[in-house]
């Protein structure tokens, strides 16, 4: 997965290039708005993460936190549901829609499952063949009809096939005409309809696919979909052919929906969990640079000799802030003092404080 999400940011950092030519240890805040933006972040979100950081020199463990926190609705539960599993999926033509279905099919094939697939874009010829011909390809049964015929009926056709069946899975293609909205609309709700009159509960999940070549373009898209019948979770295509790798950050903020999977090529395989931490940690890396350890010198002795026992207390201070930091995803800012600390929490765009007390560190009130 790492050397994936490597891969998928090789044009991103090529772009970040033109304004960090070198990676270095720290940066200034103005120094980190241009990488930010270079990188397709929006603006208004780039505005958000500067106005979060208090310090001029920003190392990576500052900027980190700050990304991470555009990242907190990224977390997604499956929901309970009777088999068989109905996932719906959207997007506008080109996003990569029916390749990623075909991925997804394979994903789930190779976990066991029995999968069915069924071919909803009625609108376009070409969809129908095309996922057709994938479904042939892995061996996957697929429930479809002739242009223009119906795609709810093609959705109640599926999901009553896979039940009677024992389908574990069912994906279901949709029509992507974004520039008819009205009537994509229409269809897309008549079809979350019939599927839940198919299988009580179904869709379980809808998943909207978008092209990451796209950047920051694409959040009207979502936008629009998701208020026409709510999206679940989403799955970013091509992102290795594109130096707009940023715009996850701003996508994940805007639409506070979670991405869950990111593709990259055109085989079943190329099909990744989205993991927020690793794509973070694969961005900076084209950014910052490793501080090396200092050398450690002679201490010289305190005048004041520390007993046995405040050593212990010292130590066991430390190693439990130390604990508390790693458990909760904190980074600390600033120690005011033995018994309070500024920290910033990467999972939110606030900064808050905690503080040692009835011996263990927790969250301050105030």
């Amino acid at each position: 997965m790492l050397d994936f999400f490597k891969h998928s940011l090789d044009k991103t950092a090529e772009a970040i290039k033109h304004v960090a030519p070198k990676r270095k240890v720290t940066f200034t805040k103005d120094e980190i708005e241009e990488i930010l933006l270079e990188a397709d972040v929006e603006y208004a979100l780039v505005e958000i993460i500067m106005n979060e950081i208090y310090q001029e020199e920003v190392t990576r463990e500052i900027l980190e936190s700050k990304l991470l926190a555009t990242m907190a609705w990224t977390y997604y539960k499956k929901p309970e549901y009777k088999a068989p599993f109905v996932e719906l999926v959207v997007g506008v033509n080109g996003a990569g829609k029916t390749t990623t279905i075909s991925k997804l099919a394979y994903m789930y094939k190779q976990e066991g499952k029995k999968v069915i697939l069924g071919a909803g874009d009625t609108f376009r010829a070409a969809a129908i063949e095309q996922l057709t011909l994938w479904a042939n390809r892995l061996d996957i049964p697929i429930v479809s009809s002739k242009q223009g015929h119906d795609s709810s009926a093609v959705a109640y056709d599926t999901i009553d096939s896979a039940k009677s069946k024992g389908f574990d899975n069912v994906i279901i293609d949709t029509a992507g005409r974004l520039h008819t909205q009205t009537n994509l609309a229409n269809e897309l709700i008549k079809i979350n309809r019939i599927c839940n009159k198919a299988h009580e509960g179904a869709p379980n999940r809808t998943l909207l696919i978008i092209d990451g070549t796209q950047g920051n373009s694409a959040i009207s898209q979502a936008k629009a979909f998701n208020e026409m019948i709510g999206i679940d979770g989403i799955i970013i295509t091509k992102l290795d052919g594109t130096a707009k790798g940023g715009s996850i950050f701003s996508i994940a903020y805007a639409l506070q929906i979670p991405i869950l999977y990111v593709g990259v090529g055109e085989q079943p395989e190329n099909l990744i969990k989205f993991d927020k931490y690793s794509f973070v940690d694969k961005l900076l890396d084209t950014i910052f640079v490793q501080e090396e350890a200092p050398k450690k010198e002679k201490q010289i002795e305190d005048e004041t000799e520390e007993t046995p026992e405040m050593n212990v207390a010292k130590t066991q201070e430390t190693d439990e802030l130390t604990q508390f930091l790693r458990a909760e995803r904190l980074i600390l800012i600033n120690k005011v003092s033995d018994t309070k600390a500024f920290v910033n929490y990467a999972n939110t765009p606030v900064d808050t404080y905690i503080e040692y007390k009835n011996n263990k560190w927790s969250y301050a009130n105030s």
